[in-house]
C-alpha cells in the first residue's frame, strides 16, 4: 500500500454503496455469544431500511440469535477502483408479519436478489420465510488503500494477487 489515507464517506456515498451491492455479513449477538452469517439484501433509500429475506428452519439458531439480538451489525465491503469501501450498520431489527407489509415494502423486497436452493437438505415446506427490516440507528462509510485490482487493455479485471 501507498500510505494513502482512509477517507469516510458521506451519506449519499453510502446510499450509492449500499444501492450497489446485495450481500453483506449480519452479526446477531445473545449473551456474550456472537453469531455471523452472509445474506443478501435490499437497501430502501426512502426510510433507510435495510431488508432481508430470511428463511428459518425448525430450530433455527438464526431465528434464536434474531430473536435474542437488541442490537445488530451488519457490514457490506467491496474492493473497487477507488479502493476498499465498507459500511457498517448499526441497529435493531424488526420481524415483519404479512399484515405490515405495504406496498412499498414488497417493492422494495423486489430488488433483493437471492438464489434459490435447497439448504441442508430440508424439504422447503420445513422453512419458514420472514421479512426482516434492519432500522439503522448508525450508518458510517469508509474508503482505504488503493484497490489491488488492475483492468486489462480489454477492461477486464485482474484481481492483482501472485
Amino acid at each position: 500500500m501507498s500510505g494513502k489515507q482512509a477517507t469516510s464517506m458521506d451519506a449519499l456515498d453510502i446510499a450509492s454503496f449500499l444501492d450497489d451491492h446485495g450481500t453483506g455479513v449480519l452479526a446477531l449477538a445473545k449473551d456474550s455469544d456472537a453469531y455471523a452469517i452472509p445474506v443478501s439484501y435490499t437497501f430502501d433509500e426512502d426510510d433507510e431500511a435495510i431488508y432481508f429475506r430470511m428463511g428459518f428452519a425448525p430450530g433455527s439458531q438464526k431465528r434464536k440469535y434474531l430473536d435474542d439480538t437488541d442490537h445488530l451489525s451488519f457490514v457490506v465491503y467491496a474492493d473497487t477502483d477507488d479502493g476498499w469501501k465498507s459500511v457498517v450498520v448499526e441497529g435493531t431489527a424488526e420481524t415483519l408479519g404479512t399484515d405490515s407489509l405495504d406496498a412499498a415494502i414488497v417493492e422494495a423486497m423486489q430488488g433483493l436478489d437471492i438464489p434459490y436452493y435447497q439448504v441442508h437438505e430440508r424439504p422447503a415446506t420445513d422453512v419458514q420465510f420472514r421479512i426482516v427490516r434492519v432500522q439503522p440507528t448508525r450508518m458510517s462509510g469508509i474508503v482505504e488503500g488503493e484497490s489491488k485490482r488492475k483492468r486489462t487493455p480489454a477492461g477486464n479485471v485482474e484481481d492483482g494477487s501472485k
